[in-house]
């Protein structure tokens, strides 16, 4: 890490600086031009103030920040510049109440939460662009909100409005709503570039073009083009693609009529990063709420894969091998990743009355497909002797000792297919007479307490590499035995194909009239529809764990290692089609909404109370993949186990249902001074079933309110003035989800109790199922502080910083669960109530701060920093096998230096400590050993190392 690190960072600030010096010697020749800076020069501290910004996010009509009745938080294209986020996750890393996971996933399908809410994707945060959702459902499997769009010079700035208007105005705001306002052209002509490189491989052009046509018609056009090698080492091509997006504005010369129309086209290709295998020192006894296992990061240790840049993808493992549900072998390619195409097309028309009503109307359509190509690690590190091992009793001997077992009984097809395939393909099978005498009867009259060892003797002698004969693994890419000592561990490849549309439309109309102040009506009306249509399987591949990974093959071998007959495994492929499902669906949504903005005592108060109801038609055709179908090449009686265990897609199930919520908000902002308001929120948010809970609804039907609430309450204070702004909040909520549905066995049924009270091993495979309803709720209390410092005594710099503490709490969340114990089961009761929400911290602080060097030294450089920390976290609410992964933070650091008025240079460095810890992980078991038998073993997904960017940047 450390070489690619320093090696790319000299290479690349070698090119960048010699394109610099370049460009400023030949817009040191323009300098007579008049031009916009390539950033703005520090403003006045009048125009300083963050709390003065005017908002169009959640509002009914432009409004400072100062003066909303809700939260709202904001970033400008100045922000995103200094912050070089890695992705749109990342970006919203530094919105306060919002944990984004550091965007270790990559660029793209990162998990969000909002304010100690359940971590899904973008569930509880929709995006929008311009006040439309990029997808009108944020809860679509395998396609996050951020797979749709991506910030480039076009966005303006982003607006994040938390709970209140944003469950009003918009569809599915429960948590929070995230707008991208979009630039638009001007009066005057102008455009920029932007050249950025990164220290693994990263090259992005950036541009944007924009001005008039006439005086009433504008334009702006812009968008990006990106290769990168990848934030992790994978071996290819890890980033790829771009977008382009434009927009023709006409405003009236009076102003009353404005017409929009927006498109874009995204065309991209990213990497997914997952967990890698940890290794912590070993424990025997599981965690539980007293005494959790505490990751510590000067101990946890990696297995085969570096934390700071390693990854399971490689070359080498790229293609994966699947057989599908028609029985054809196929090649799946992980360098393909994400694979986001998308169209959008968008228009806006808003038109004032002499009268004094205003008809607002917005509409957009986006279509297109999307894959997700990625590898979840698997938790079975272990040294391939050992390894091997367990597939060869588990897969093979067993399987073939049964097999032959039945054929002694003279009933040789009570045994599965699989078991009488591996018997005839890798096995010198026995004659029933032969097994009988030599192994049935001698287990039979020992009451089967030799079992092992004869089972032992028959794997001995009987497979196919004669005497002494094993499993041997061999690299997939050579064909040679793996290397002496190495790990192995199975990963799961999810290749997922989806087609995707969404169309909405909203309508506005807006009168103001005076009754005991001024009052700003606005009713609207809301309609969607989306479709979803997506294919996934999954496929289980064997790896070793080491940099980089190999795909690996299994053979019978004999005793000299050399290989014996078929294959085990197909290209890597143990099982090519391991699980999976697919699904088909559409939904309709109508809403209504009113929203009044009072104002009152000469504006220095401001009410602003809104309703919502909206109605959803839910159609889906779920498929699960069953098991399990022979595809033995040619209709072949025999041959590599791999045929043998393809899931396949099974019946149909269906939902078709209608779905209603309503919702309702109360604000008020009081204007102490000019200065220094007071303000509080009541709200009632709501979320209609998303495809996600569809596809879970056609399996099972929900046993109660399938919608979800939240009960929201904040209140603060917000100061502003020329050296110090300040805004501090306190928050409670209360979240509702849709019900969930706990499985278990009805190990008292008569049916599979054979005339005692509990089930067996024997007959547990013959209990009923039930069905219990049960909900993962949360409460969360909080408060949120944001301050921005400017000290007059230093020219030209300032601080921003924000803290949040929360307290998220689970409540209504205990189901039962069947525990073997010997040969008979028992019922246990898993709670999570009252214990700390999944990878949720309590503890977040933000600082950030800017140095403009000039005023004080004529310098033309801008410093930046920040620090980013996150308290504790556990793996989840469960009460069993509790694990806490440890707090973290992470400093970034940058310049910016102005070459010309028009041309800059940018430096950023992120994660400069090279920060070693984690942003998610599953819960750690105390009898999972590592492979050195000491430890035990994990996986979770740790931090990027250290990292370098630059940016040149030229605006005219």
């Amino acid at each position: 890490m450390k070489d690619r690190f320093s090696r790319d960072l000299v290479r690349y600030s070698v090119s960048a600086l010699a394109l610099a010096v370049s460009a400023a010697s030949s817009a040191q020749a323009q300098q007579a031009v008049p031009a916009a800076p390539s950033s703005p020069d520090r403003p006045s501290a009048d125009d300083q103030s963050d709390q003065g910004e005017v908002v169009v996010t959640g509002v009914v009509q432009k409004t400072r920040k100062l003066d909303t009745t809700f939260t709202v938080d904001t970033l400008d294209q100045a922000d995103i510049q200094r912050l070089a986020p890695l992705s749109t996750a990342d970006l919203l890393n530094n919105i306060p109440g919002f944990f984004a996971e550091g965007s270790t996933a990559g660029e793209r399908s990162n998990n969000v939460t909002v304010r100690g809410l359940p971590s899904s994707g973008y569930r509880y945060a929709p995006q929008l662009i311009d006040g439309l959702p990029v997808y009108q459902d944020s809860d679509v499997p395998f396609a996050n909100n951020d797979v749709f769009f991506s910030n480039d010079l076009m966005t303006d700035r982003v607006e994040v409005v938390k709970g209140g208007p944003g469950g009003i105005l918009y569809s599915n705001g429960l948590g929070a709503i995230v707008n991208y306002v979009t630039k638009t052209g001007g009066d005057r002509f102008e455009g920029g570039y932007k050249l950025e490189l990164a220290t693994y491989g990263f090259v992005r052009n950036d541009v944007f073009v924009s001005g008039p046509i006439n005086d009433n018609l504008h334009f702006a056009v812009g968008g990006f083009f990106r290769t990168s090698d990848g934030l992790r080492d994978v071996g290819y091509t890890a980033d790829k693609g771009g977008q382009i997006r434009g927009n023709l504005t006409y405003s009236s010369t009076d102003g009353k009529t404005n017409f929009g129309l927006y498109a874009s086209r995204l065309d991209d290709r990213n990497a997914v990063y997952n967990n890698l295998p940890i290794e912590v020192p070993g424990f025997t006894v599981p965690g539980t709420p007293e005494n959790p296992i505490r990751i510590d990061s000067d101990t946890v240790k990696p297995i085969g894969i570096n934390f700071q840049d390693g990854s399971l993808l490689s070359k080498p493992n790229r293609y994966v091998t699947q057989i599908d549900n028609d029985g054809n072998v196929t090649r799946a390619d992980l360098a393909d990743g994400i694979r986001p195409k998308f169209t959008t097309i968008t228009g806006k028309f808003s038109k004032e009355l002499d009268s004094g009503w205003r008809f607002d109307f917005d509409a957009n359509y986006t279509k297109g497909s999307s894959g997700f190509n990625a590898l979840f690690a698997g938790n079975d590190a272990a040294p391939a002797s050992t390894f091997l091992a367990n597939r060869f009793i588990g897969d093979v001997l067993q399987p073939a000792f049964d097999a032959n077992f039945q054929v002694a009984e003279n009933t040789p097809n009570n045994a599965p297919f699989y078991n009488r395939n591996i018997l005839a393909t890798y096995f010198n099978g026995l004659s029933g007479a032969d097994f009988n005498r030599l192994y049935r009867q001698p287990l039979l009259d020992a009451g089967f307490s030799n079992f092992e060892q004869l089972r032992a003797q028959y794997g001995a002698n009987q497979t196919i590499g004669g005497p002494g004969g094993y499993i041997g693994a061999f690299n997939v890419s050579d064909g040679q035995p793996i290397a002496a000592n190495s790990n192995l561990s199975f990963q799961i490849p999810w290749i997922v194909k989806s087609k995707l549309m969404s169309a909405t439309q909203n309508l506005k109309i807006q009168k103001d009239i005076s009754l005991w102040g001024d009052h700003h009506l606005t009713f609207g009306v809301y309609h969607s529809n989306n479709k979803d249509d997506y294919d996934f399987q999954q496929s289980l591949t064997i790896t070793t764990l080491a940099e980089p990974s190999e795909l690996v093959d299994l053979y019978i071998i004999d005793r000299n290692g050399n290989k014996v007959g078929q294959s085990l495994s197909l290209n890597g492929s143990y099982l090519p089609g391991f699980a999976g499902n697919a699904a088909k669906g559409k939904a309709e949504n109508f809403a209504g909404f009113v929203q009044d903005h009072w104002e009152l005592f000469d504006r220095r108060l401001r009410i602003d109370a809104g309703f919502r109801w909206e109605t959803e038609q839910l159609n889906v055709a779920f498929r699960n993949r069953v098991c399990c179908t022979s595809f033995l090449p040619g209709g072949a009686a025999t041959g590599n186990r791999a045929y043998t265990q393809v899931q396949t897609l099974g019946p149909a199930q269906y939902l078709d249902e209608r779905y209603s919520g309503h919702g309702w908000s109360v604000g008020a902002n009081y204007a102490l001074k000019r200065n220094l308001a007071v303000y509080a929120l009541a709200s009632q948010s709501f979320r209609l079933p998303s495809f996600n809970d569809g596809v879970a609804f056609a399996q099972s039907a929900p046993l109660a309110d399938p919608v979800e609430h939240i009960d929201q309450y904040e209140g603060g204070v917000r100061f502003q003035s020329r050296w110090f702004d300040a805004s501090a909040t306190g928050f409670y909520n209360k979240f509702t989800p849709r019900t969930l549905i706990n499985i278990y066995q009805d190990i008292n049924a008569p049916v599979c109790t054979a005339g005692g009270t509990v089930a067996t091993t024997a007959t547990i495979t013959s209990c009923p199922n039930v069905f219990q309803p049960y909900s993962l709720g949360t409460t969360n209390y909080g408060a949120e502080l944001e301050v921005m410092l400017r000290p007059q005594f230093v020219p030209g710099f300032d601080i921003k910083a924000n803290v949040v503490l929360q307290n998220p709490r689970v409540n209504g969340s205990s189901y039962t669960i069947v525990n073997q114990v010997g040969n008979s089961y028992q019922y246990a009761t898993v709670s999570q109530d009252g214990r700390r929400e999944g990878r949720q911290a309590t503890v977040t602080l933000n600082i950030q701060p800017r140095w403009d060097l000039k005023p004080l030294t004529g310098l033309p450089v801008k410093l930046f920093g920040q620090y980013e920390y996150r308290s504790e976290r556990y793996s989840n609410s469960q009460d069993q096998n509790v694990t806490l992964y440890p707090s973290y933070y992470i400093v970034n650091a940058g310049a910016l230096i102005d070459i010309t008025r028009k041309l800059s240079i940018q430096f950023h460095v992120a994660n400069l400590t090279n920060q070693l810890s984690f942003t998610e992980g599953d819960p750690l078991f105390f009898d999972l050993k590592a492979p050195n038998g000491i430890g035990n073993r994990g996986v979770a997904r740790p931090l990027f190392g250290r990292t370098g960017r630059m940016a040149i940047n030229f605006r005219f």
